[in-house]
C-alpha cells in the first residue's frame, strides 16, 4: 500500500518548497499478507516509488538525499527518506505503521490522494484531524484499476465493488506460479 500526499503550491517568496509526502506501508503491517515472501522490503519499495516519481515529474536524480530513522517508541524506528529535487520540489518518503500515517502527525499536510476503495480511510483521517483542531485535508479520489477485459471505454468504472481490481495479492500469486514452473 502506498499513499501519496501533496502540499499546496507555495507562494513566491514564502521560503517554503512545494512538497510531496509519500506514506509507504511498513514491513510490520505487511507481515500477514498472503505470499509475503514475494513482497519487496520497505527500502526496495521506496526506491521503486522514487524512480517512478522522478520519471513522472521529469526529474533527474535528487540534488540532495537524506535517509533517517526516528524512534517512535522504544525499539520501534520510523524510516524516512528525504529528496530535494533540482526543481526545488521536496519529496519525503515516510514509513507508516497504521491507517493514518503522517496525515495525523504532520499538520502541514494539506491533501490526500486515495482510491474509492480507501475513501472511508480519508474520512477517518479528516475526523482525527478535526479532533486536533486541524484543517481537513483536500481529498482527491482516483479510480481503482480494473483487471477485467475492456468492453469499450464508457468513462465509468466497471464495478464499484472492486471485485475485478488489479490486486497485489493476484500479482504475487502469478509470481508464485512462475517460480514453481521455473524450478
Amino acid at each position: 500500500m502506498t499513499a501519496l500526499v501533496l502540499d499546496r503550491t507555495t507562494s513566491p517568496g514564502s521560503g517554503s518548497k512545494p512538497s510531496i509526502t509519500v506514506g509507504i506501508t511498513g514491513d510490520e503491517l505487511l507481515k500477514n499478507k498472503k505470499l509475503r515472501e514475494h513482497l519487496e522490503s520497505w527500502h526496495q519499495r521506496q526506491a521503486a516509488i522514487q524512480n517512478f516519481l522522478l520519471a513522472f515529474l521529469g526529474e533527474e536524480a535528487p540534488s540532495e538525499q537524506d535517509s533517517s530513522a526516528r524512534e517512535l517508541e522504544p525499539g520501534r524506528q520510523q524510516r524516512t527518506v528525504y529528496n530535494l529535487l533540482p526543481s526545488g520540489i521536496a519529496i519525503r518518503y515516510v514509513e507508516i505503521f497504521d491507517a493514518f500515517g503522517p496525515t495525523i502527525t504532520d499538520e502541514t499536510i494539506t491533501a490526500l490522494v486515495l482510491s474509492g476503495e480507501t475513501r472511508a480511510g480519508g474520512k477517518a483521517v479528516n475526523e482525527k484531524r478535526g479532533e486536533k483542531g486541524w484543517e481537513p485535508l483536500d481529498i482527491f479520489e482516483v479510480d481503482v484499476l480494473d483487471s477485467s477485459p475492456d468492453d469499450g471505454d464508457t468513462g465509468k468504472p466497471q464495478s464499484q465493488d472492486f471485485q475485478n481490481k488489479i490486486s497485489s495479492t493476484a500479482i504475487r500469486q502469478r509470481m508464485e506460479q512462475r517460480s514453481r514452473t521455473s524450478d
